[in-house]
């Protein structure tokens, strides 16, 4: 028993590692560069057709392009490569840019949370 609950245990501090580490230079560059967005401040949502917490966010995203936030919406099933290549493994994902520089990331449906981080952006 003890050995299952070390295995579990190990193998949910890998998954969460691998997804909020934001500070790799390597997969920051590739984002930045692919979307071009050097010297830019926005925030990019990485999405799909077919979840429904991603769809539960668009009128979050919405109000926040409104307010002047650029929003950039990325489907993974259509780049799925940039997708894999940034590590994306839940969605929605929302990363954020701050004069082309990866400042933070969110998993999941956080609207709130979002909001904030979006609009700290832009102070």
């Amino acid at each position: 028993m003890k050995t299952y609950l070390l295995l579990i245990l190990l193998s949910i501090t890998t998954i969460l590692s691998g997804c909020i580490d934001f500070g790799n230079s390597e997969y920051n560059e590739v984002l930045i560069k692919d979307l071009n967005l050097e010297g830019k401040t926005a925030i990019v949502v990485f999405h799909a057709d077919w979840c429904k917490y991603c769809k539960d966010l668009e009128p979050t995203l919405n109000q926040l392009e409104k307010e002047g936030v650029e929003v950039i919406r990325i489907d993974v099933d259509e780049r799925r490569e940039l997708a894999e290549k940034l590590g994306i493994r839940g969605l929605p994902t929302v990363i954020y840019v701050k004069d082309g520089v990866v400042v933070g990331r969110t998993i999941g449906y956080d609207p709130e949370g979002i909001v904030n981080k979006a609009r700290e952006l832009y102070q």
